[in-house]
């Protein structure tokens, strides 16, 4: 049985929790401008390591890879060590973004780029934990949903930023500023964030990985997750190729019309938390995203009127973010949830969700190679879409079992 062992009386962090949400937000976006920061500059980096555009594509789902293996860790190593020191083992993790562009092989980025993104997966594992400890029941769904957007945020950085800087500063250099910004977020940390680890519960006491296993609950969130994230890293690794080849619409435009994507997940994410907090029902919004992220999504890859690509962009990106914090917020309010449990539950469910992700792009990468019409493929992973509607079989407040 799962016992509430952690939840705190009352708040005992030192410092003040606006600096603690600003730093795991911060952090997170920053980790999402390296993530994706190598999208524009494919053209460079395949220059540089003499390597095809799919292999290029493996430095962003080696990351999706170590996110797929290294989150059910990072909640065991939390009831370990504490949330404290998981998220500064994390923060270093990420900073070694910082040498990643001068590295000399394509081996060596392969590696490097898997290490930095172990560091994202412990960060974004622990930041559902950090939030039930440090927020209320009434925070949590706006925290919910901008901690949802953070890599968002850092994505459309990337996209807007990453060719000017790159003009303006050489790519390399460019490219190592993004980690430069995570390295402040990463020394905020160790100056503020101090979470209090209680190391005299027992191992009898304290919630086990085998029970979230065990729950139905697991598994129908990590499902629910896959889809949407699937779609989301194929778009940023594919659509803008496609765009050009098929549409002949130049890189710039391309860029811009992903950037647009993800910039519309941003205000529907915020507006979803706070209309959350107050009707209190996530089913709703897990149903309407269930809906407008396939059908818009199927839009974007089979119309080529740029009037009307604009609007499904910005749909698929309501879509792709309409869910998150709904999904993340249903789950908190289960039965017997605590810090401790959160944390292996979003453990497992990165990891089953990026398992199946991760995969995904490369998939495409190989259909592409084989000369399989991109149409097609891209408008199957579109289906994917409706994987959200997976959690409407869970409980909510005020639903009879």
């Amino acid at each position: 049985m799962i016992k509430e062992i952690d939840k705190p009386k009352k708040l005992e962090l030192k410092n003040n929790i606006l600096i603690t949400a600003f730093i795991m937000f911060g952090m997170y976006a920053s980790f999402g401008m390296s993530w994706m920061g190598v999208v524009p500059l494919f053209q460079d980096i395949e220059t540089a390591l003499k390597i095809s555009h799919s292999e290029a594509s493996w430095l962003i789902s080696v990351i999706s890879l170590a996110k797929s293996i290294f989150p059910v860790l990072a909640g065991i190593l939390a009831t370990k060590i504490g949330l404290t020191k998981s998220l500064r083992i994390s923060s270093l993790l990420i900073l070694t973004g910082i040498i990643i562009p001068w590295l000399p092989s394509y081996p060596a980025w392969l590696l490097a780029r898997f290490l930095f993104g172990v560091g994202g997966a412990m960060w974004v594992t622990l930041m559902g934990a950090v939030t039930m400890y440090v927020f209320d029941d009434k925070q949590r769904p706006i925290v919910n949903a901008i901690n949802g957007v953070a890599v968002n945020v850092g994505v459309i950085l990337a996209l807007w930023y990453t060719l000017p800087l790159s003009k303006a500063l050489g790519w390399q250099n460019a490219f190592s500023l993004y980690s430069g910004i995570s390295g402040i977020f990463a020394l905020l940390l160790w100056l503020f964030i101090n979470i209090p680890f209680n190391k005299t519960v027992s191992n009898v006491e304290s919630p086990r990985y085998i029970d979230s296993l065990n729950l139905p609950l697991t598994w129908i969130i990590s499902f629910a997750f896959t889809g949407p994230l699937a779609l989301y890293l194929v778009f940023n690794t594919w659509l803008a190729i496609y765009y050009q080849e098929v549409f002949h619409i130049p890189k710039l435009q391309t860029m811009q019309w992903l950037s647009w994507m993800n910039l519309w997940g941003i205000p529907t994410a915020i507006a979803t938390g706070f209309i959350l907090r107050a009707v209190k029902k996530c089913k709703p919004f897990i149903l309407a995203a269930s809906i407008i992220l396939p059908v818009a999504s199927l839009m974007a890859v089979n119309i080529n009127d740029p009037s009307i690509l604009t609007i499904v962009l910005a749909l698929s990106g309501v879509g792709m973010f309409l869910g998150v914090a709904p999904l993340v917020t249903l789950l908190q309010s289960q039965p017997n949830m605590n810090p401790s449990m959160i944390g292996m539950i979003i453990g497992t469910m990165f990891s089953i969700t990026y398992i199946l992700s991760s995969i995904t792009p490369s998939i495409v990468g190989y259909c592409y190679n084989s000369h399989i019409s991109l149409t097609v493929v891209l408008s199957m992973c579109c289906l994917l879409a409706f994987s959200p509607a997976i959690a409407l079989v869970l409980k909510e407040a005020g639903e009879s079992k």
